[in-house]
């Protein structure tokens, strides 16, 4: 006997239900992975720098919450904010960002090495590309409280830093920037994000309308793509991408240079080396390489 009309119709309408349910569900973890970022305490001793440097302290700028880090002085008038990767803090593994600090100071730059909120040392709640304007703002604030002029200051970020740094600049004035393995835009971002973690590609695409809703309503998350804030970057930019990067293309950095469209900025393809390791494989091609394009767009001696 064939089941009624009635009956096919309930069990398709469980059937929906239930897929819906697990759709919600997927999304909402989804959400909570991709935005809530745990908080990896800081390990490194300072005194491993091999210079001298303070242990500093400031406010972000809108809701006061503290921000620690340590400033490395050096003999130029310009300084370099370092702006770590998400699920990481002021002393980037993936970069070593303690062995670049040092490095910089070398060739005369000061050094601001800080934790993004959350992150640390820092106050508050680590949240993926969330409170941009008010963490990179409190330290160019607390840069300029000591004397430096917002033209004075390069900001320098790596990976998801990268992508804060550019939305950062895109409505903020500074110096020069320099992107490292910056993510063209979210979608692009989750997805490879996804292959590393041997997930299928369609995966976070399917996943992402429920998360961007999620994400925007548990922890009030707009995208906002570097794609779309680079042309509002006026200063100039330094892209840099490496050859065997698991999570950005060359062709996706040449797009980002194309958007930006100042003849000041350039590309820095670098052989031989993974995401945001430049420095690691070729410290002194990196190293110089910063050095030249700082001296070019700001004037490190105040002259």
């Amino acid at each position: 006997m064939k089941p009624s009309k009635k009956k096919l119709f309930k069990i398709l309408a469980v059937i929906v239900g239930a897929l819906l349910v697990v759709y919600v569900g997927l999304s909402v973890y989804g959400a909570k992975t991709a935005m809530e970022i745990p908080r990896l305490p800081v390990v490194y001793s300072p005194a491993s720098l091999g210079v001298p440097y303070e242990d500093v302290a400031f406010k972000t700028r809108g809701d006061n919450l503290t921000l620690k880090g340590w400033f490395i002085p050096a003999k130029n008038k310009d300084v370099i904010v370092v702006v770590h990767g998400g699920f990481q803090n002021r002393i980037d593994a993936n970069v070593d960002t303690g062995g670049l600090a040092h490095a910089l100071v070398a060739k005369g730059h000061n050094v601001l090495l800080f934790d993004m909120r959350g992150r640390g040392e820092s106050e508050g709640e680590g949240r993926t590309l969330a409170n941009i304007d008010e963490d990179i703002g409190g330290a160019v604030d607390y840069l300029v409280s000591r004397g430096f002029g917002t033209g004075d200051i390069c900001i320098l970020g790596f990976s998801t830093g990268a992508v804060s740094a550019c939305i950062y600049a895109g409505g903020n004035s500074v110096g020069a920037l320099i992107l490292d393995g910056c993510f063209i835009d979210c979608p692009t971002m989750l997805s490879r994000q996804a292959k590393a973690l041997g997930l299928p590609v369609f995966v976070p695409y399917f996943l992402l309308p429920g998360g961007k809703f999620f994400t925007h309503w548990l922890y009030d998350f707009t995208m906002i793509n570097a794609i779309d804030v680079v042309p509002y970057v006026n200063c100039p930019i330094l892209f840099v991408h490496e050859e065997n990067d698991q999570f950005n293309t060359s062709e996706e950095t040449q797009r980002l240079f194309r958007a930006a469209n100042n003849p000041a900025d350039e590309v820095f393809e670098v052989s031989d080396a993974k995401h945001s390791q430049a420095f690691r494989t070729h410290p002194v091609e990196f190293v110089g390489k910063l050095d030249e394009f700082i001296a070019r767009t700001i004037d490190v001696t105040g002259n």
